[in-house]
């Protein structure tokens, strides 16, 4: 099965253990060639044969690029085992760095470019100096154990070793094999943050709330009947009319309440139900119609109660959208927009009565015939 497009857009990961080899399949040509959306990143692979199997350069660890005349020592955050690239954090080495997680800040650059922090020794003094010197060693070459599957973990692991560092050790002498063994990062244990008034505490998750009713103990004895709805509302008003055994858990009477009204089976019966229920108020129109055939034939009867069926269909689905209509307050809202039209026009209407024209040359009172 090749690369999928998950994989491939998810391909740069924080994870430090190889879980499997996917990213050694091929990737299909038509999610790289595209079409994008604008803005879209445009995701980028390497042949098969030139990918990396076993990665010593992951997540976590410190690395300098070749060739960088500054010698700044970044931390890797991300690997991207489909293109050979490894995403650096913009950070520079400095006395006392703590990587930071939430720098956003990255530098792609390939795998073969990065060489890998092996630590830091204490070189003699050189020239005129009488102090020890303390440099970072890097490794220029590196070489591996067998690796092995760690089932309890659930991914392959070996041991790295750098056979020649860059600069070389203070005991370094060229008839003797170095092998430097180079640990993995140590992942960042995830904190549990204290509970808040708004989060439900630990002891009430585990709390044991549901208790199933006891069985009986032979098969001589039935199991005991679990009581209807009807049964359990009525207890509640009337405890001496109906009695609910109280080791039976509330939700055994409330099933029906609790219980998803969506699930393909219940839409499937409540279809059922409704096509059932039409097709015998068909038939009940054409029994009462043949009952009553006077003069007219069976055919001119069924057809009439054909009619009067669909009339009736009709005016119970308009009562239906009206009914729901209403539930969704589209009675009640249409209330409010007429009492507030009618304050409306009371409110215009009194202006208009209280109204009172300024005395001015262009006021005239008209003559009143005697």
């Amino acid at each position: 099965m090749p690369v999928t497009a998950k994989e491939l857009a998810f391909a740069a990961t924080t994870q430090a253990f190889t879980r499997n080899f996917r990213h050694l399949l091929p990737v299909p040509r038509f999610l790289v060639r595209g079409p994008f959306m604008p803005g879209q990143p445009r995701p980028k692979d390497t042949k098969p044969k030139d990918r990396i199997k076993h990665w010593n350069i992951v997540p976590g660890d410190f690395v300098r690029l070749r060739g960088d005349t500054k010698g700044t020592i970044r931390e890797v955050h991300r690997v991207n085992k489909l293109s050979n690239r490894v995403l650096l954090k913009k950070e520079v080495n400095k006395e006392g760095y703590t990587p930071d997680a939430r720098n956003e800040g990255s530098v792609s650059v390939p795998y073969s470019q990065c060489q890998l922090l092996v630590g830091r020794y204490e070189y003699p003094p050189e020239g005129q100096s009488t102090e020890a010197a303390v440099k970072p060693v890097f490794a220029s070459r590196l070489t591996m154990s067998k690796p092995y599957w760690y089932a309890k973990g659930g991914y392959w692991i070996w041991r790295r070793y750098a056979v020649n560092t860059t600069p070389r050790l203070p005991n370094f002498s060229g008839s003797s094999r170095i092998s430097i063994r180079i640990p993995w990062p140590k992942q960042n244990t995830i904190t549990k943050p204290e509970p808040t008034p708004y989060e439900t505490l630990a002891d009430a998750v585990n709390e044991v709330t549901y208790t199933p009713p006891a069985l009986p103990s032979t098969l001589l004895n039935p199991a005991p009947r679990i009581p209807t709805e009807h049964e359990y509302i009525t207890s509640l008003t009337k405890s001496s009319k109906v009695v609910v055994p109280a080791s039976a858990p509330i939700e055994l009477h409330l099933v029906k309440e609790l219980s998803n009204p969506h699930s393909r089976a219940k839409k499937q019966a409540r279809w059922q139900a409704f096509e059932a229920r039409q097709k015998a108020l068909l038939e009940t129109h054409i029994r009462a119609e043949y009952a009553n055939l006077g003069e007219r034939t069976r055919s001119a009867a069924r057809a009439e109660a054909t009619w009067k069926w669909k009339n009736q269909l009709e005016e119970e689905r308009k009562a239906e959208m009206k009914r729901r209509w209403r539930n969704r307050g589209g009675e009640a809202r249409e209330a409010r927009t007429s009492q507030r039209k009618a304050r409306k026009a009371a409110k215009r209407e009194q202006k208009l009565r209280m109204l009172v024209l300024a005395d001015a040359p262009n006021q005239v009172m008209p003559d009143v015939a005697a």
